[in-house]
């Protein structure tokens, strides 16, 4: 009987110590372990790792972007060069053109204009060489006739006088017409040529649009270097002083 009384209160001892220990377990669970920090550098690491490949990629591409491009910009450059120089040339061309033949035309009428002027002038001089020999023959007729009146004593000799002044004249009047006739008509003055049209410029070049600019590769981004042991020990007794 004594033995059973032992055996019992030892089964309800036993039963509160268990109870006891569960309801602790259910009010203080154990926390999940952390990552350590050679498990957190070795995954930076390998992510290191990882960026380095993917920067060394992005070298390579964005190089290949840039010569692309920069090729891309010399063949705009050199082809709106050659349009300008097109255009200037034909331009060049259109003038000397034009200004050849300025030059032709300009010589053409200096050429017209002195030959008229050394015509007109020589028909000048002949015209003033007949008319001074008919003011000498006529000079003459009168002269003799005043002559021929001054020793005329009869009327006949006086009507014969007057008779030979007037003939003399009239021959004189006809061999300067006959001179004038035989120098030709009055000179017609020449007509000036048709001047050069002056050539349209021909129309300018537009500059064609820029190229436009490609999307550059994108950059990667360097992994985050986890936080050491001294500062995670820092923030764990700053979370205490907190509490």
């Amino acid at each position: 009987m004594k033995t059973r009384k032992i055996l019992t209160a030892t089964l309800l001892s036993a039963g509160l110590i268990v109870g006891t220990l569960g309801s602790a377990s259910a009010a203080d669970p154990t926390p999940t372990p952390t990552p350590t920090a050679s498990a957190t550098a070795s995954t930076y690491q390998a992510q290191l790792a990882a960026y380095k490949i993917a920067l060394a990629a992005w070298q390579v591409e964005m190089a290949k972007y840039q010569a692309a491009w920069k090729v891309t910009v010399q063949q705009y450059e050199a082809a709106w060069k050659v349009t300008v120089q097109q255009y200037e040339a034909a331009r060049k061309a259109a003038n000397e053109q034009y200004q050849a033949a300025m030059d032709k035309y300009q010589a053409a009428w200096k050429v017209a204009s002195e030959q008229y002027k050394a015509a007109r002038e020589a028909l000048k001089v002949k015209r003033q060489a007949v008319n001074t020999t008919f003011q000498a023959s006529v000079a003459k007729a009168i002269a003799d006739f005043k002559t021929a009146m001054i020793t005329a004593t009869t009327a006949d000799q006086k009507s014969a006088a007057e008779t030979a002044r007037k003939a003399a004249i009239a021959a004189a009047t006809a061999a300067r017409k006959t001179a004038l006739d035989a120098l030709g008509p009055e000179l017609v003055r020449p007509t000036e040529p048709v001047r050069p049209t002056k050539p349209v410029a021909p129309v300018k070049p537009v500059a064609p649009v820029k190229p436009a600019k490609p999307v550059a590769p994108v950059k990667p981004v360097a992994p985050v270097k986890p936080a050491t042991s001294d500062s995670s020990s820092k923030n764990e007794n700053q979370k205490k002083k907190n509490k």
